[in-house]
């Protein structure tokens, strides 16, 4: 099972560096304001997670594979669902000097860490309770998936959103504001 987190996680990362990709590429606008140009360019990507529609969902999804959860009835969207559950976030201050500017912001988000953190043990002792009170049947192996699959989204969806400061460095390139290379490691810290 612990194997089956590894690669949820990883992949879980590997799709939100798809959206958070977005970060880099959708601050290339110039204009007077770059306070105003980077929050807008902030907003517009963490909203962007934020209000993630089913279509969003579905592509998120399908760019994590296959988990190898399907058997227990858990499928890629219905992680992406429970991960992205009680996010947001606040631009709390953009600071620019010259052609750098740095933007504090504050993300609530659940952390894919605690996936890594699940408590396997009791999962299994929790699974042969339910085999000994006879609430499923051990040789009934759909049922123990099911089982399975439910327990595993429960403790998924029970994990705290909580809150992470991050900071941002852009530059005024030849493009116009972007996001600076060294700070896309920064804002994977959002579901970290």
């Amino acid at each position: 099972m612990k194997k089956l987190a590894t690669r949820a996680f990883a992949t879980m990362i590997a799709a939100v560096l798809a959206v958070s990709c977005g970060l880099a590429l959708g601050a290339c606008s110039s204009g007077p304001d770059p306070e105003e140009i980077i929050r807008e360019d902030l907003t517009a990507n963490l909203d962007e997670i934020k209000n993630l529609d089913d279509e969003a969902i579905d592509e998120l999804a399908e760019g994590m594979g296959n988990l190898g959860l399907e058997d227990y009835g858990v499928g890629a969207e219905d992680i992406v669902t429970s991960m992205i559950d009680g996010f947001d976030y606040s631009i709390d201050s953009i600071d620019v000097e010259g052609d750098a500017a740095t933007a504090s912001v504050t993300v609530t988000s659940k952390s894919m860490s605690e996936l890594m953190d699940l408590d396997y043990d009791a999962m299994a002792d929790d699974l042969i309770d339910a085999v000994m009170s006879e609430e499923i049947d051990a040789t009934d192996d759909d049922a123990i998936n099911a089982w399975v699959g439910e327990y595993v989204m429960g403790m998924i969806d029970a994990i705290e959103p909580s809150e992470k400061d991050i900071t941002l460095t852009y530059v005024n390139g030849d493009d116009g504001w972007e996001l600076d290379e060294s700070s896309e490691s920064e804002a994977m810290q959002i579901f970290l």
